[in-house]
């Protein structure tokens, strides 16, 4: 229920982040489970003990706030995420092929009725980037006979990130109208509208408006 390399590359990201970050950006992590929330925890510990500035800059990231809001550092699983925003977020998705090189498709919660509003609720708590850590090729999700839509949208989100991080966007494009709905489709063009109404229109659409 935990993945050790990844939680090593969440840790690597999460120094990086400090060392590179502009505007003073936030940042947290989230994942798949509480197992692997608390791995992470851990070697942020034992790496914060062996590298003294890192140490005080995840003491003073965690205790952060402006203007009496708590933008601080949070390492977090799924199910306890919601609300929170950050300007970056790292994301270790976890799953992992086992011994004998099967990756096996269980999902947990993500297999249940709604979990893709539980999927929905991660992959949209960073206003800027999200890094996303896994452990395997997205094509390799066997999710066609799952049971409910978790797992066929956490596959559709892992080829477009992969998309979007390849610079491939007409993938990315096909692969969010694939969802068959117009949430993703630009405004049909107004005569002498000008360019900002059509932002504006498909940012509320995207949010599930109806304009």
């Amino acid at each position: 229920k935990s993945n050790v390399q990844e939680a090593r590359i969440v840790v690597d990201l999460l120094k990086n982040f400090f060392k590179t970050r502009k505007n003073n950006e936030t940042v947290g992590i989230i994942t798949f489970n509480v197992s692997q929330r608390d791995l992470i925890n851990d070697l942020i510990d034992d790496e914060s003990a062996r590298d003294p500035d890192f140490g005080r800059a995840v003491n003073e990231e965690m205790v952060r706030f402006d203007n009496g809001e708590d933008v601080g550092l949070f390492i977090k699983n799924i199910e306890s995420v919601q609300g929170d925003e950050r300007d970056v977020i790292i994301f270790s998705i976890g799953y992992a092929k086992n011994k004998e090189g099967k990756l096996m498709q269980r999902f947990g919660w993500l297999n249940n009725r709604g979990g893709e509003n539980r999927l929905n609720v991660a992959i949209s708590r960073s206003r800027k980037k999200i890094h996303i850590v896994l452990s395997f090729d997205p094509e390799e999700l066997q999710v066609e006979t799952a049971k409910n839509d978790g797992p066929r949208i956490l596959k559709k989100y892992l080829q477009y990130a992969e998309a979007v991080s390849n610079g491939n966007k007409d993938l990315a494009a096909s692969i969010l109208e694939s969802f068959g709905d117009n949430r993703w489709r630009s405004a049909p063009p107004v005569p002498g509208e000008s360019p900002i109404t059509e932002k504006v229109y498909n940012a509320l659409v995207r949010k599930g408006y109806s304009v």
